[in-house]
């Protein structure tokens, strides 16, 4: 099957940033997947990785060669009709189960308030309205699904932003996120894919500014979430739930049939979904050669290892250690925010040695959690907030 993970641009692009252009391995009874080869082992891995979000093969047994070769393809959902190997001479496969995925079916529901109300509670759907009615009322929200058309350089401003809520969101969470290292990569596959509508990028805007992003992919009426993220600004608003609402809103709209959530358990996805699948690795190689049958046995033990240390949630403790290590050996230091708003009712006009500022500049930035937390509570709108800076206290701190 013909997705847009084993496309000739998604397979040039990744060889370009990770394999230096090298030219693709392809063999004859595999179809639907290219490889590169490792360095010294007879193993060859699908090109993309673990990069995709869904990856399809079959299997032409009369073209099957006697080789000491290992296949490794990365992130097969489960519910794909893969080829079924047995009572194959020469070949043979291990599937090893990594990451629960979650599917919602679209096309059974007539408009959002119609998919609320059968995968939620009448106390649940009162509180997520209550807080969308809440971030409608303090700010301007809007948002837009760019699909299809997109200019270069709204794409660039869109994906710079895009990183800067990824590097925010997952420095507060002290961990690493692999994508943000592969943000080049990233950003040069997927310009052409949405004017080819292969992918799309919601955006919930607040005025002009991107509070809310998602960067998914479209294939046969299904679309995959691929990066989802939000401003942790506006965290009291359950931004990301709301977030995730929009774009199955955007589904139903746009005769979409499945939404893909992808793999993780993070946010609402088991509760938005009505199938959950597995993820799997899918090791192929020949049961008749000792060289393949080591090579396969030692891919497949790890890869099932890492699962174990997964399900006891090893893996967060590791990439926990790890940010924190790369923070101490680059002499980062992380941000901590305390503060208290309390209420205190003055003339400002009387008020001597203040300020006025736009907390929307760069450089107050780190004010706007509290202006979002100051609304959430008061019901107020953002265009009737004034900020002021105390000048006494600026000049004696700066002194």
């Amino acid at each position: 099957m013909d997705t847009p993970f084993n496309s000739d641009w998604f397979v040039s692009t990744w060889l370009k940033h990770f394999k230096n252009s090298i030219p693709p391995k392809q063999f004859e009874f595999i179809n639907g997947v290219r490889f590169y080869k490792h360095k010294y082992l007879p193993l060859y891995t699908n090109i993309d990785k673990n990069l995709t979000k869904g990856f399809d093969y079959t299997i032409d047994p009369k073209k099957i060669k006697k080789s000491n070769n290992v296949f490794l393809i990365y992130d097969i959902p489960s519910y794909y009709n893969t080829p079924s190997i047995k009572d194959l001479k020469y070949l043979k496969s291990n599937h090893i189960p990594q990451y629960n995925g979650y599917l919602t079916t679209i096309k059974k529901y007539s408009c959002i308030d119609n998919f609320l109300e059968l995968n939620f509670s009448k106390s649940v759907r009162k509180l997520l309205r209550k807080r969308e009615n809440r971030i409608t009322k303090s700010f301007n929200i809007s948002s837009k699904m760019f699909y299809g058309a997109i200019d270069i350089n709204s794409y660039n401003t869109l994906f710079d932003r895009l990183f800067e809520l990824l590097t925010k969101r997952f420095e507060e969470k002290q961990t690493n996120y692999h994508i943000i290292s592969k943000w080049d990569y990233i950003k040069e596959l997927t310009y052409p894919m949405i004017l080819n509508k292969e992918a799309a990028l919601f955006v919930m805007y607040d005025d002009s500014e991107p509070i809310a992003m998602q960067l998914c992919f479209q294939h046969q009426k299904k679309l995959i979430g691929a990066i989802p993220v939000y401003d942790t600004d506006y965290s009291k608003y359950g931004l990301g739930n709301i977030l995730t609402f929009k774009v199955i809103e955007w589904c139903i709209k746009n005769d979409m049939h499945i939404f893909d959530s992808s793999k993780g358990d993070n946010g609402i996805k088991k509760q938005i979904s009505d199938i959950v699948y597995r993820f799997e690795f899918h090791v192929l190689y020949n049961p008749r050669s000792v060289t393949s049958n080591l090579v396969a046995l030692s891919i497949t033990s790890l890869f099932r290892s890492k699962q174990y240390l997964r399900k006891r949630n090893l893996h967060t403790y590791y990439h926990l250690t790890r940010f924190k290590l790369e923070k101490i050996l680059g002499n980062h230091q992380l941000n901590q925010l305390n503060y208290e708003i309390v209420k205190e009712e003055f003339d400002i006009t009387k008020v001597k040695d203040i300020l006025p500022i736009n907390y929307k500049e760069r450089k107050f930035s780190f004010l706007n959690r509290m202006v979002c937390d100051f609304l959430y509570s008061s019901l107020e709108k953002k265009d009737d907030v004034k900020l002021y800076k105390n000048v006494i206290a600026t000049i004696s701190s700066d002194s």
